[in-house]
Parts: structure tokens; sequence; C-alpha cells
């Protein structure tokens, strides 16, 4: 058997904000595993547990106010973005234990998969900064995608949402392939504008993936100072089906109907409603102001520049 080295005591005040229902309840049974081994090592913290969408904003909140300086967020990408927005970024270091579905955003930071290795990672990495976006005044960590995929993400919580895990969203997408409507984009940059028509997708990315294995923005960083704009262009339901599987393995980018460059903020509007979401949770539709905070966190991960 091949020996690991002991784990040592996080040298923080640390405090865990749990959301019991992500990845299917896979946080919620897999936290008194965590507990289990944080006790063996005496380790001091405080355990905070979500029950709505929106408590891990009021209980990071409150995790900021019983002294934590190490929140720790337990859940899917969406619980991290809750506890993101309700931490104080200029005096809190944030963590993840990455156990939702998708867990798109782990692999941004590069973090180990299993979560005892995170747990020996606390104790020993040091803080790194990385950039957080900002949209409508409201901290993302990883993706925002705007139409065809904020639809699907809408439909496969909503009619398929008793499908279990990607089934649902493999569900959603032939449905919306078939009936979504493509949109003018309007981007605004600082020094350039673009009217797209025919749109499928807008996607804003700070890490790489999102919908757990989607490398939507190879070429994304964390901690670059800037955010990846990717547009795609509606095409026939056989070259979206395509598009998507190039998706999967970050060869999308060739693809004469994307288009992609580098941007520190911009405005997106449309002209219809169309939705937005952040790591598959639908917020809203446009128009939307988004742009980047370079250097604004400080996540304990292993000290990589790139994933």
């Amino acid at each position: 058997m091949k020996a690991t080295a002991p784990i040592k005591k996080i040298p923080y005040k640390t405090a865990f904000v749990v959301n019991p229902t992500s990845g299917g309840g896979h946080a919620g049974k897999a936290w008194p595993l965590i507990a289990e081994e944080l006790d063996r090592l005496n380790q001091h913290y405080k355990v905070y547990f979500t029950r709505h969408s929106g408590d891990g904003i009021n209980m990071a909140k409150t995790a900021v106010d019983d002294g934590a300086e190490l929140i720790v967020a337990v859940g899917g990408d969406g619980t991290l973005r809750e506890v993101v927005n309700g931490i104080d970024i200029n005096k809190n270091i944030f963590a993840l234990l990455p156990l939702g579905t998708g867990n798109g955003f782990r692999r941004a930071c590069s973090l180990p998969g299993q979560w005892p290795e995170i747990i020996r990672g606390l104790s020993s990495w040091e803080p790194r900064l990385i950039d957080l976006g900002l949209i409508n005044g409201s901290y993302f960590l990883n993706v925002v995608g705007i139409g065809f995929d904020a639809a699907v993400a809408s439909l496969a919580s909503q009619k398929y949402k008793i499908i279990k895990g990607y089934a649902a969203y493999v569900a959603a997408f032939f449905n919306e392939l078939k009936v979504f409507e493509d949109f003018c984009s309007e981007i605004n940059c600082r020094n350039w504008k673009i009217e797209q028509p025919n749109t499928l997708i807008v996607a804003i990315a700070n890490g790489a993936f999102y919908g757990g294995g989607f490398n939507i923005a190879p070429h994304a960083s964390i901690d670059d100072g800037q955010l990846d704009l990717i547009i795609i262009r509606k095409q026939n339901s056989s070259e979206t089906t395509l598009l998507a599987f190039q998706a999967l393995v970050g060869k999308h980018l060739d693809n004469a109907a994307v288009i992609t460059t580098k941007v520190n903020s911009l405005e997106i509007d449309a002209d219809h409603p169309v939705p937005i979401h952040i790591d598959g949770e639908v917020i809203g539709k446009l128009p939307v102001k988004i742009e980047i905070k370079p250097a604004a966190l400080k996540l304990m991960a292993p000290s990589l520049v790139t994933c």
C-alpha cells in the first residue's frame, strides 16, 4: 500500500457551508465522513447547512460574523457562487469541496477530485489570488452562459427534473434543439461593438469548464485578469450536435460558427428576451453587464498558474 503523509490541522479559523442536496444528495451523504475526519484530526471548525436557494450567502455571512477566516463551500458550482457572495473577499480565504454534479470550477483551479486530498491540501497550500467575475453587481467564479445553454438548463431543471444527472440535460438539449429561437446579440466593449445575428450562445468565461466536462473556453484562466468571450452562431441540428461534441474536448474554437476573444468588461443585450445562467442556474434575462475583478479572491488551491 502506498504510504501517505499524515494530514495536519488547518491553520485558520475554519467554517464549512454545506449544501446537503448538491450532487443529488452526494454532499449530504459525504459530510458525515468529512466531519469524522476533521474530528479525528482534532480540527476546530464550525458548520452551517443550507436548506433553500440563496442560503449559502446568508450562511457565509454568518460564518464571517462568527469569526471565520477560511470559509469552505461544500457542494456544487451554484453553492460556491452563493458562498463567495457572502464572504468578505478583502479578509476571508475561500476554499471548496466540490461535491456537486458538474464541478466545472474544480478543474479551473486544479483541485484534486477527492475530498480527502483537498482536506490535506487545506493544511499545506498557500492562498493564491484568482480573478472574480462580476455580473450586474454579483460575483461569479466560473462561466456565464446566455441563450441556448441557459434554455437547456432551465428545461432540465423543470420538465426533466425527475431524471437524475446528465441525462436530464441531454433530454433538454435535444428538446431545445427543435424549438430554440436564435437571437441577434448586441455586445458592447470599451472600444468596439458586435451585432451578431443568428446567435445561439454567448459564453463569458473565467474558468474553462462548465456543465462538468464541457471545455467551453480552452484558453480561459482564473488568474490572467481577463474573461474569455465565446459567441456561437446557430447552425442546423446536426451541425449543432457535432459542435457540442467538439466542445467536450475543447476543439470547437476552430469551428466556423465560433467567434472568441479576450475582454475585461462588456454589456450584452439582444433583440428579444434571452435567458442567462451561471454554471447551470438560470438567473434571469438580458440585458446584462459583466466585468472582471483581477486578483480579487484568496483561494486555497495548488499553486499552479493554469489548469
